[in-house]
């Protein structure tokens, strides 16, 4: 939301929730993973070494998970010259099934990486073509119809869909939310709200 309107409230808001989650001592399990790149956020807005220790720390985890890619290709795009995109791809590739969650894992992590490594990129932009395809038949009815509107909106507004193809279908969602309760959506409502008006900005 910060990034989608700039309003200070949002980053207040990450910065205070991270002050009260602040485990002693470097751990990591102060944040649930999804929320794990939030320690990026707060190191660019601050500049505060210990959110860089807080970051090698969560790099410690003794093993992968699709919901810590993101994270994982953020820290390897920012800090180790890319050198794990394959193993990060083979995650994926490797997946049999993909639920909405690993949906937005994988746009999530496609977000963070760099193009310049092609190859890898291009791979997982086109797995998530497919696999979005695929889910889109459900809607308007998915019961993954927060994860999948979310996935298409930010995948138009990263240019790995084309908006005129399926910006409608990001809309389509945008307008079947409005009754789901916040407090059952993790956060994927205020996503997909995120999404939805950096999409927006974009078309005017």
């Amino acid at each position: 939301m910060y990034e989608a309107t700039g309003e200070d409230a949002f980053k207040k808001f990450v910065m205070d929730q991270l002050s009260r989650m602040e485990a002693p001592e470097g751990t990591a399990d102060s944040l649930p993973a999804q929320d794990y790149s939030a320690y990026f956020f707060a190191l660019e807005q601050t500049g505060n070494e210990k959110y860089s220790r807080k970051i090698e720390d969560v790099m410690k985890a003794p093993e992968w998970t699709l919901e810590l890619m993101p994270f994982i290709t953020a820290y390897d795009t920012k800090y180790k010259r890319k050198e794990h995109y394959n193993e990060i791809a083979a995650m994926f590739r490797e997946k049999q099934q993909f639920t909405g969650d690993d949906l937005v894992s994988l746009i999530d992590t496609i977000a963070q990486m760099s193009e310049e490594i092609y190859e890898y990129y291009r791979e997982l932009r086109d797995l998530f073509k497919v696999i979005v395809k695929e889910k889109m038949k459900d809607l308007p009815n998915s019961s993954e119809i927060m994860e999948i509107g979310y996935s298409i909106l930010k995948a138009c507004n990263i240019g790995v869909l084309q908006k005129e193809k399926y910006g409608n279908f990001g809309e389509l969602v945008w307008k079947n939310i409005a009754g789901i309760d916040k407090n059952t959506c993790t956060g994927l409502k205020d996503m997909i709200c995120a999404q939805h008006i950096i999409f927006n900005k974009q078309e005017v």
